[in-house]
């Protein structure tokens, strides 16, 4: 039904209209491959405060664990695949013992105060910590300029034609796909589980840090 909005009633004093917005503890950020998304986390970051974390800071946080960033690559190339199983991840030989790495480290990292932490966690794993957390996904609907983007890394420069580039594509994001369906029911990269998406091909790197920064920055 139609509804001029200069008729509507006041909302004024209805608790379901006035929800406020607090702060999180931590800011989870996923995004499509070739979508900018860890370049605009960490500006996002310097614009905010918080501290940006992603797979090769967080192991650093945590160097007794004895977790190597090549041992976590050659475990995601196994999640290329788009027919993988949950249960063959999580019976995977390296999986318990990189989950238990990357545990460790959010540990650290929310106990260092509040912070953005890219890829690597869900907000059942956040909220089961005890901490407040959203969620954003970065991603890009343009595959002319994902596949451009794409041939700047040494994985797919390469490439003889612009399929295998785009196949290339979709398994870095199965990647991202399968390691969040080991540690969730939800679908990444389904809208409903995000409080932010934000196309970045859209509106470009630093805009789109400008608008994630707000997640993090008191109005």
């Amino acid at each position: 039904m139609a509804e001029d909005v200069r008729n509507v009633k006041s909302v004024k004093g209805i608790k379901e209209f006035e929800k406020q917005y607090e702060l999180p503890d931590c800011v989870l950020l996923d995004s499509e491959y070739c979508s900018m998304g860890r370049m605009i986390g960490v500006k996002a970051c310097s614009i905010s405060g918080y501290k940006y974390y992603d797979a090769v800071i967080l192991l650093e946080l945590v160097p007794e664990e004895n977790v190597t960033i090549e041992e976590v690559r050659a475990f995601e190339k196994k999640l290329r695949r788009s027919d993988i199983t949950k249960e063959e991840i999580i019976n995977d030989p390296s999986y318990e013992k990189i989950t238990h790495a990357f545990d460790a480290a959010i540990d650290r990292a929310l106990a260092n105060g509040k912070c953005l932490i890219h890829d690597r966690a869900t907000r059942e794993m956040i909220e089961a910590k005890g901490y407040s957390c959203v969620t954003a996904i970065t991603y890009n609907d343009n595959i002319p300029s994902k596949i451009v983007r794409a041939k700047i890394s040494p994985l797919y420069e390469n490439c003889e034609t612009d399929e295998q580039v785009i196949a290339g594509i979709q398994e870095e994001d199965n990647i991202r796909i399968n390691y969040h369906k080991a540690h969730s029911d939800t679908v990444w990269g389904d809208k409903y589980i995000y409080d932010l998406c934000i196309n970045s091909e859209a509106l470009g790197l630093d805009y789109s840090a400008v608008l994630l920064s707000q997640l993090m920055k008191k109005a």
